[in-house]
């Protein structure tokens, strides 16, 4: 009679084993699928705001070239400095990348131009209130 008991209690074993490994691969399975779905919205939104604040400098700058009286010299190394802090944002995820600094630095820097050119702040993106 022992035995069958025993063998009860190994079968649920086995099945407790066996349903924890399979929970475990669906999990990770699942959690890259996520992980690449957010990664990509998270990456498409920083890169959205990357490409504002490269795109206005460089037309800033475009306007200054025509324009020299629009754009103080101060302001000229404001603006290719927002444009070499956007060069320099890796294109790669990397633990020592620290993207949101990095972000907040150029919109710290485009505030700064905004309010030495006189541009309100209706030029900002709707995303700035992301946290990246």
């Amino acid at each position: 009679m022992e035995d069958i008991f025993d063998r009860i209690i190994d079968i649920e074993g086995e099945y407790e084993s066996t349903g924890y490994a399979e929970g475990l691969a669906d999990g990770k399975r699942v959690g890259i699928v996520e992980g690449r779905e957010l990664g990509c919205e998270h990456g498409f939104d920083i890169g959205k705001d990357l490409g504002f604040y490269k795109g206005w400098a460089q037309e800033w700058l475009r306007a200054a070239e025509s324009h020299p009286e629009l754009v103080s010299e101060r302001a000229k190394k404001k603006l290719q400095a927002i444009q070499d802090a956007v060069n320099a944002v890796p294109t790669v995820n990397n633990e020592g990348a620290h993207f949101s600094e990095r972000i907040k630095d150029i919109q710290l820097k485009f505030k700064t131009v905004s309010a030495m050119l006189g541009v309100g702040a209706g030029a900002e993106l709707s995303t700035n209130s992301l946290s990246y």
